[in-house]
């Protein structure tokens, strides 16, 4: 059956885009935030590094998806990967989750 592996295999580059976009975007808004002037001063140019890191945490994700859905070419590589993967979903949501209430 061709369906079912392809099927695994876009679950793992999807799950795999969504722990490395993640944190990518929580790090670069705290490193950022060390840099910006306070909120209060802060007009129009206020949107322009958010997409910066938006588009640089999706690029991040989207190379982590492409070597996911390589790596796991083989059939049944996908589902162990999938099988092991909610411990490390919890930790990246629960650290970016963090990381982003630290700076508003």
């Amino acid at each position: 059956m061709v369906g079912a592996p392809l099927k695994a295999r876009l679950a793992a580059a999807a799950a795999a885009f969504g722990l490395v976009a993640a944190p990518s975007y929580a790090i670069q808004r705290l490193i950022d935030g060390l840099n910006e002037p306070p909120i209060g001063t802060i007009l129009a140019q206020a949107h322009i590094p958010y997409y910066w890191r938006v588009g640089i945490a999706v690029l991040h994700g989207i190379s982590a998806a492409l070597i996911v859905s390589f790596l796991l070419h083989r059939d049944g590589q996908a589902e162990r990967f999938l099988n092991r993967l909610p411990p490390w979903l919890l930790g990246v949501v629960v650290i970016s989750a963090i990381a982003m209430g630290l700076r508003p």
